[in-house]
């Protein structure tokens, strides 16, 4: 089932809005260890794919409300090589690193991933409104099986980042 079927088949008022441990724990994890995931809401891009497109056009037909989020696969970031700058095709823009890597932690208190912020800039003259987090799991949670796909989660938003947390 495509993801926009999928979301068409919510009740009115559903929020896809994930903390960063649900995020690691119940979509990150389960990707790479080739379990379930609670909702197919997540789309697959190879890395090359990903950083080959601007923002604009990587969710230009998908659904969502400012947030979107990708699977990418064999993005350098799976071993936890953050890169300053990475460059997006015909230098139309780059997402640019800014903070340091921060971990994620589950109920007990276990590091079991990490969070790292980057900024798109571009040329143009409009100030530019996208930023995207990425986060990958802890090497303890990854295993160096020959069979296993090298996969990080990367969350786009355009925008300020919306603030969910007095809903709950």
């Amino acid at each position: 089932m495509a993801v926009h079927d999928l979301i068409t088949q919510l009740p009115p008022g559903y929020r896809f809005v994930p903390t960063d441990e649900e995020l690691v724990i119940h979509y990150l994890a389960n990707k790479v260890h080739y379990q379930p995931f609670p909702a197919l809401l997540v789309d697959d891009i190879h890395a090359r794919e990903f950083y080959s497109k601007s923002p604009e056009t990587l969710v230009k037909n998908m659904c969502g409300e400012g947030e979107w989020y990708f699977f990418i696969h064999q993005d350098d970031y799976f071993r936890g090589n953050i890169g300053k700058v990475l460059i997006v095709e015909n230098e139309i823009g780059y997402w640019q690193c800014f903070g340091k890597e921060l971990p994620i932690y589950n109920p007990e208190g276990d590091v079991v991933g990490f969070k790292v912020n980057l900024k798109y800039c571009s040329g143009s003259a409009k100030k530019n409104t996208w930023t995207m987090e990425k986060y990958r799991l802890t090497s303890k949670c990854v295993t160096d099986d020959d069979e296993m796909e090298e996969w990080i989660l990367g969350r786009i938003i355009r925008g300020k980042k919306k603030d969910y947390t007095n809903y709950l």
